[in-house]
């Protein structure tokens, strides 16, 4: 059935709703339509309703808005990755503005805006899949389906050499007997491609993530056809290879295994932050930031924003691979980080190094566990959690460290409004936000929230 729908917001996902009344009688429903821009009024085809919003099939744009223009993708209303392609730059950063604004019930900063909105990221997760039928895909997942994949066929998140890679292999897998993993049943082998890269360093990384079931083990002959599939991609480069084995078992955490198989068994990275140029050290497992360059304008504006004093102790809570001990560390008495990878710790101590600091101590496990065993009052505590936010346990510790200053940063400002909101009864006000488009063409954006203590 095809409805006439004007578009008036946006869904969580970033999608355009319209309202629909299927009958008469019935009562006005949200429908989501992929693709669409708010002033849009389009002709779509109404699907399954899924926690009170229909799906739906874009068929035309009757009236475009006044903020949409030609999406350079073919892929743009299919795949899950840039829902806001379509949508013009400007008008992208205002909704984000007007996002925070509205989230926080209190004005913020001019939103940052990317110098370059393409070809920023430098990480992709590509996902291994088949259907009933043993067609194979390699590629995103398409918007709104469950879990289906689709041939990713070009980019223009990324730079040129991550489409010929995943092209390169999806090639190689298709001359392979290999089957994709499939979560309900623990069966078949390849999980995903990961590609990584040194934005100002020009360094490369791929791995392939394969199930760790012995039944579905990789042989030599494979691997070695993976192998030369990505230098067949790279020619004359050296490429950081590896495989990483996923192990799952009921009861049990999920286990990673690495294998180095070509090139160096890092990645480097370099970020310019208020005058300072800062070396960074990246292995498979290990966080960064997807944008880099929006990254250095992020660090520099929460030097701004926090204003440490050289007699300052910070607490970096899910500090990752240091990138924020390390910005801040020249500026203060010392810096204690509190990270639960292993990985991202290992690389942290080699960043530290690096970047000839010595101020910054590294905790090596979970912040709520972590945080009552460490003998030290901090002025500033800076958070970047994960996007589901702090948890009860961290909150509870936060708290009662009573700092003066906390510097949350995010990029799922909705959990980052509502830990806030739980902060502020304890003696805070909220200073200053500052939102930072880290992810152009996505309705995703980072935040900076400043709070100081009455």
């Amino acid at each position: 059935m095809e409805f006439r729908l004007k578009i008036s917001k946006y869904s969580k996902r970033g999608h355009g709703l319209g309202t629909v009344q299927k009958t008469p009688e019935s009562l006005p429903t949200h429908a989501e339509v992929v693709g669409t821009v708010i002033g849009d009024t389009v002709l779509a085809e109404i699907k399954k309703k899924k926690k009170k919003i229909y799906s739906t099939t874009l068929k035309e744009i009757i009236e475009p808005s006044a903020d949409r223009v030609p999406p350079r993708c073919k892929h743009v209303g299919i795949c899950g990755g840039c829902v806001w392609q379509q949508k013009e730059y400007n008008a992208q950063l205002q909704a984000k503005e007007t996002q925070v604004a509205t989230l926080f019930g209190q004005k913020p900063l001019p939103i940052i805006p990317a110098v370059d909105p393409w070809h920023y990221r430098n990480k992709m997760e590509y996902t291994f899949s088949q259907n009933k039928d043993g067609d194979k895909f390699l590629g995103l997942i398409i918007a709104r389906s469950r879990g289906h994949v689709l041939n990713l066929e070009e980019c223009h998140l990324t730079a040129s050499w991550f489409v010929a890679v995943l092209t390169s292999v999806r090639e190689w897998w298709k001359k392979s007997s290999l089957k994709a993993y499939h979560t309900y049943s623990d069966t078949g082998t390849l999980r995903t491609l990961t590609l990584r890269e040194g934005k100002r360093t020009g360094d490369k990384m791929v791995f392939i993530t394969i199930s760790g079931n012995p039944d579905y083990c990789i042989n030599k002959t494979e691997l070695n056809g993976f192998k030369e599939a990505v230098l067949k991609a790279l020619p004359g480069e050296t490429p950081s290879i590896f495989l990483r084995i996923q192990r799952i078992a009921k009861g049990t955490p999920t286990e990673f295994y690495e294998m180095h198989l070509h090139g160096p068994d890092l990645i480097k990275e370099t970020l310019h932050v208020n005058g300072r140029l800062l070396h960074f050290m990246i292995s498979p497992d290990s966080f960064f930031q997807p944008n880099p360059l929006q990254a250095e304008k992020l660090y520099t504006q929460t030097l701004k924003l926090a204003d440490p004093k050289p007699t300052d102790t910070v607490f970096d809570l899910y500090c990752g691979t240091g990138t924020l001990a390390i910005v801040f560390a020249p500026y203060v008495k010392k810096v204690i980080g509190i990270e639960l990878s292993p990985y991202a710790v290992c690389d942290g101590e080699l960043n530290y190094k690096a970047n000839n600091i010595s101020n910054i101590t590294l905790h090596k496990g979970d912040v709520g566990a972590v945080l009552p065993r460490i003998n030290a009052i901090p002025d500033l505590v800076i958070i970047d959690p994960p996007r589901s936010g702090l948890d009860p346990t961290a909150l509870k510790h936060l708290i009662h460290l009573s700092p003066k200053k906390i510097l949350y940063i995010s990029c799922n400002p909705t959990t980052q409004s509502q830990n806030i909101t739980e902060l502020l009864p304890h003696g805070y006000t909220l200073k200053a936000l500052q939102p930072v488009d880290q992810f152009p063409h996505t309705y995703h954006l980072e935040n900076i929230a400043l709070l100081e203590k009455n």
